[in-house]
């Protein structure tokens, strides 16, 4: 009866056995992480650094793949050209109100800046 009497169990004093221990949490595990979802899973690789064959830097993924979609399109290749259009026109770059080369240009780098491409703006042409 003495136990009882000291330590009382009921409402908001549960039974001492079964009381967190001090100093340890009462989730140990944590809560889970959030699975990745396909958008942050592809961005993740696409801005992974490779350094493609022949190039004296490392680059971004998505740098490489484009310019060699320009390397293939500019070799010919019908499937890369047509790729590169619809990129192109997804992007802005092909829409008629762009009467200039130099706002078509300005397109072109906003339209790869928004996808995460490192573009510099420079006044030569890299063609």
């Amino acid at each position: 009866m003495s136990d009882q009497t000291k330590h009382p169990v009921g409402y908001m004093s549960p039974p001492e056995h079964t009381r967190f221990k001090k100093g340890k949490s009462g989730n140990p595990k944590g809560r889970p992480k959030k699975q990745d979802d396909i958008y942050t899973l592809l961005q993740r690789v696409l801005k992974r650094k490779v350094r493609p064959k022949g190039a004296d830097r490392q680059m971004q993924i998505r740098e490489a793949l484009i310019r060699k979609l320009r390397e293939l399109a500019l070799s010919g290749d019908r499937r890369a050209m047509d790729l590169q259009r619809r990129i192109l026109e997804e992007a802005g770059a092909a829409q008629p109100e762009a009467r200039t080369p130099e706002e078509t240009k300005q397109r072109v780098l906003e339209a790869f800046r928004q996808m995460g491409v490192k573009v510099t703006n420079s006044g030569g042409s890299n063609g």
